[in-house]
């Protein structure tokens, strides 16, 4: 652990056409950090922290400046946040599994032009926030008991132009939370015994397309 350099497990610095796959991780405060790496993989790794407080943990799989990065297969999990993205574009995080991590399953910062699809998110602080972002496409995803009094499946804070697609929300204390969020779709959402579907604060959304079913 330290609070002035950024300890990893495994850092790729200015990699470009790199793998990272099947690989092992525990107990690390970052586990794998990449900066300004292009055209990458980080696939089929089993990445188990153990951090008790978010101010002296760090992140799973952490990403900064990065151009085309492909997150796909991953289990993450007892880390501050599993996955986390800043000014990172057209990249991919799929089918990845993000469990009980101490703040967020998946936490996008200033990053545009990016999916997330088919991935599951369980037992977090909060499932996923996507803040300062544009042009995110959210698709196929599960947010599952993501609980507690400050607990969100999904936040959404200053975020444009993206589309939520086929999400499934499964006892979240709130489904999705916008602020500040402008011309934003969401198509055929599924609840299930979650607290609050839809809170909406300094919310404008333009063409709501909305098919909820709820039980």
């Amino acid at each position: 652990m330290s609070y002035s350099i950024d300890i990893a497990a495994l850092k790729l610095l200015k990699g470009k056409n790199c793998q990272i796959e099947a690989n092992r991780f525990e107990n690390n405060f970052f586990s794998i950090y990449c900066a300004n790496a292009q055209e990458c993989t980080v696939a089929n790794n089993e990445i188990v922290g153990h951090a008790i407080s978010e101010g002296a943990s760090a992140n799973g799989i952490h990403l900064w400046s990065c151009q085309r990065m492909k997150i796909h297969g991953n289990r993450v999990q007892g880390h501050r946040d599993g996955i986390y993205f800043e000014f990172v574009t057209e990249s991919l995080v799929e089918g990845n599994q993000s469990i009980g991590n101490l703040r967020y399953g998946l936490h996008f910062m200033f990053s545009n032009d990016d999916v997330y699809r088919t991935n599951l998110f369980e037992r977090n602080g909060a499932g996923v926030a996507v803040m300062f972002s544009k042009r995110i496409l959210m698709e196929g995803n599960q947010y599952r008991n993501n609980w507690g009094p400050t607990s969100y499946g999904l936040l959404l804070k200053s975020i444009d132009d993206s589309l939520i697609r086929r999400n499934l929300f499964v006892r979240n204390t709130t489904a999705i939370r916008f602020d500040e969020a402008i011309r934003n779709k969401l198509k055929i959402l599924y609840f299930f015994t979650s607290g609050l579907l839809v809170l909406c604060s300094h919310l404008f959304l333009t063409k709501l397309l909305a098919e909820k079913k709820t039980q």
